[in-house]
């Protein structure tokens, strides 16, 4: 079987960060709570579990619901980030807070909160009940949502001054129509695509992937950047595609009569679980 590593793979910058300031204030601290995942992967969860930080699940809540079950000590906010609202509540009760939040989440909480300052409506693109979104969204309630093109048609905004920026770990494939359509409704709107560099770089790599049989995404079932590079590989590369979150989810019958195999991963994947998936594979 030839295997084909698609290269970039490994944590990009947000959630070796986020990793990192769990870990050091593990070393710390007692009491950690992770208000939700910190980031999208069991395996990655399981080790922090494992040196001590207690996972708040999120079973369909809020994180501003999630902190009703925290009564004191250190809550760590995911990478995804959260809304001004739990970062009051959080101090409300006394909690002390660690903000886990990537860099360019936290830039595009930044800049609405600047536009919308300025006077503009906004429009943001995202992800239906991803944490990333529930943040953003609970920043204003004037926040104008779309999650798809079908949603442009409903917008109904007066104001000459209008802002549009998305979600961080959307397929720039799909935003790219999203944004014409709007740009074709509202010809003076600022558009700032936000979807980072890590998450266009590899989409781009399996966008130009080589000729296979199969191409593997490794990443966890809730990580949206994962969810893209299937999209992108299935609609735009033309190559059929699977998804697993580590080896003993890999299903061994999608591997009958494939001679050339493509590997990628998601952003929170940890570099041995692809390994080890590879290291299986070239005794097949």
């Amino acid at each position: 079987m030839i295997i084909n590593k698609i290269e970039p793979q490994g944590f990009c910058k947000g959630v070796i960060n986020a990793i990192k300031i769990v870990k050091e204030t593990l070393e710390k601290e007692k009491n950690i709570y992770l208000l939700g995942e910190i980031i999208h992967n069991k395996n990655v969860i399981n080790e922090l579990t494992n040196l001590g930080a207690i996972t708040i699940p999120t079973e369909g809540k809020t994180r501003l619901e999630l902190l009703d079950e925290i009564e004191s000590g250190t809550v760590i906010f995911s990478a995804h980030g959260v809304s001004p609202k739990v970062y009051e509540k959080a101090r409300m009760k006394s909690l002390k807070i660690i903000d886990a939040t990537c860099p360019m989440v936290l830039l595009v909480h930044n800049n609405i909160i600047k536009k919308i300052n300025e006077g503009y409506d906004v429009i943001y693109i995202g992800t239906k009940n991803h944490p990333e979104v529930e943040g953003v969204l609970g920043i204003s309630s004037s926040i104008n949502f779309v999650s798809s093109i079908n949603d442009i048609e409903n917008l109904n905004i007066n104001n000459n001054k209008i802002y549009a920026t998305n979600q961080t770990t959307l397929s720039k494939y799909d935003i790219e129509n999203i944004y014409e359509q709007l740009k074709n409704k509202y010809p003076n709107i600022l558009i700032d695509n936000k979807i980072c560099n890590a998450t266009t770089i590899r989409q781009e790599a399996i966008k130009n992937q080589p000729k296979a049989d199969l191409c593997i995404i490794v990443g966890d079932k809730l990580s949206s950047n994962t969810k893209k590079l299937v999209k992108v590989s299935e609609t735009i590369a033309k190559i059929k595609t699977i998804q697993c979150e580590d080896l003993s989810s890999l299903n061994m019958d999608d591997l009958k009569n494939v001679n050339v195999v493509n590997i990628s991963s998601g952003a929170s994947t940890p570099d041995y679980i692809v390994d080890e998936i590879i290291d299986y594979l070239k005794k097949k």
